[in-house]
């Protein structure tokens, strides 16, 4: 099962992961720096899946861009796994403190992401021999 993170969209605390095999996944101006401002999702045909997670609310979550106007990142580098896409933070006795199994990267496995105490599947969606996917290979 193609089950690595590929791409992501962030509101809040919730978090979609779009899943495929990473490596040669692509999207619209996905070598333009700064990605935020000119990247664009995974383009369809790479998505085999996607799973909605939400973070407990004691929890940040900051990505790659966080601290930039502009990112000197493009969601090329995300992809070649040169760059962390999302970091989870928490704060203790007023200092954040990073946990190294909350620094996500394309390619990490949904699974792994699942196993964090602090992480709440809300949906998971695989797209293989799907109605969903039939209608989206015929649009």
């Amino acid at each position: 099962m193609n089950n690595e993170i590929i791409d992501f969209e962030k509101k809040g605390n919730v978090i979609r992961f779009y899943l495929g095999k990473n490596g040669k996944q692509w999207g619209d101006d996905w070598d333009d720096i700064p990605y935020e401002h000119n990247a664009g999702k995974v383009y369809d045909e790479y998505i085999k899946g996607y799973c909605d997670i939400a973070v407990d609310f004691d929890y940040e979550i900051l990505d790659a861009a966080d601290g930039f106007n502009n990112s000197p990142f493009s969601k090329e580098m995300m992809r070649d796994r040169k760059i962390h896409i999302l970091f989870f933070s928490i704060e203790d006795d007023g200092k954040k403190e990073y946990s190294p199994s909350g620094c996500i990267q394309f390619g990490d496995k949904i699974e792994t992401i699942l196993k964090l105490d602090y992480v709440r599947l809300l949906r998971r969606i695989n797209f293989q021999n799907s109605i969903f996917q039939k209608k989206m290979n015929n649009v």
